[in-house]
């Protein structure tokens, strides 16, 4: 698993916050006011404190994706239950199952390294 770090440079009233990976390449940038001690590697989503990694909109990207791959028959019934009943028989006619199941499978492969790969600050 590749190793990310978290710098912050002050830069007049903000902070300069850079993601690098091992080998000292920049990876993300962000200019801002608050202190973060940690962040996405591809740095989508930064965090005040440790014990927020996992939480909020980091949680329910993670719950989803995790969700899609491990009980994506649930999912799908949940996602079915989202739309008033009038709309669901269409919404299950464009959405076949083994269809949907392998679209959303393959963006939680996709999203989850991005997710769980974490910087902290140096």
């Amino acid at each position: 698993m590749e190793k990310y770090t978290l710098t912050k440079t002050p830069k007049g009233k903000r902070f300069l916050y850079e993601v690098k990976d091992a080998d000292g390449n920049v990876v993300s940038k962000r200019t801002s006011t608050r202190d973060y001690v940690a962040c996405t590697a591809n740095g989508e989503y930064y965090f005040g404190r440790i014990d927020l990694i996992g939480k909020g909109q980091h949680g329910t990207m993670l719950n989803t994706a995790y969700g899609y791959l491990n009980n994506p028959e649930e999912q799908y019934k949940k996602a079915m239950r989202q739309w008033v009943p009038s709309y669901r028989t269409e919404w299950v006619a464009k959405n076949p199952y083994k269809e949907w199941r392998a679209r959303v499978q393959e963006w939680a492969k996709n999203v989850l390294p991005d997710l769980e790969r974490i910087a902290y600050l140096k």
